[in-house]
């Protein structure tokens, strides 16, 4: 599965979307992270910064028992990043981390590699916001294939249908100083 997921690197990258939303869009992204001195709901509400990066070229592939699987979510999955199903909300996860680049975001592994890097315009509202929750609503995985007449639907959309495909893995996840 590792040699597929690495294969499949070797020949694409990925594509990072990243956004902004409110608590109050839960579609949009996972549950709050409780932080200390986060500010409270009369303050209006929470800000989220949200980052999914999705491989440019899917590996599909078979586990043992038959079923169908992308091979790059279950590196991800092996290494510590848990799959995001429709019914839940994504954990805190440590070991993971999240740095701002030059031209892009960075997701690193527990190993401390990158994993995944993706070139966007990163704007000051999103830097803001992952700063002052110092955690990013990270997503790692493939959507449905996009349409030529859409060429690109809102990631929110496409998200959607990837959780309930389970083909996305997810997690909060530090942002890297």
């Amino acid at each position: 599965m590792l040699a597929v997921a690495d294969d499949a690197k070797r020949r694409g990258g990925e594509r990072l979307h990243v956004w902004v939303t409110s608590q109050e869009q839960p579609w949009s992204a996972p549950a709050r992270v409780p932080q200390p001195g986060e500010p409270s709901h009369a303050d209006g509400p929470v800000v989220v910064a949200v980052a999914w990066f999705e491989p440019t070229s899917a590996a599909w592939t078979e586990t043992l028992a038959g079923s169908r699987c992308e091979a790059q979510v279950e590196a991800a999955v092996l290494l510590g990043l848990p799959r995001w199903p429709s019914a839940t909300h994504p954990a805190r996860v440590t070991t993971w981390g999240v740095a701002l680049g030059a031209t892009g975001l960075a997701l690193h592994d527990p190993t401390g590699h990158v994993f995944a890097y993706g070139i966007a315009d990163i704007r000051s509202r999103w830097t803001t916001a992952a700063r002052a929750l110092g955690a990013v609503a990270v997503i790692y995985g493939v959507g449905p294939p996009q349409q030529a007449e859409h060429p690109e639907p809102l990631p929110a959309q496409r998200l959607t249908e990837a959780r309930r495909d389970g083909t996305v893995a997810a997690a909060w996840v530090p942002l890297l100083k």
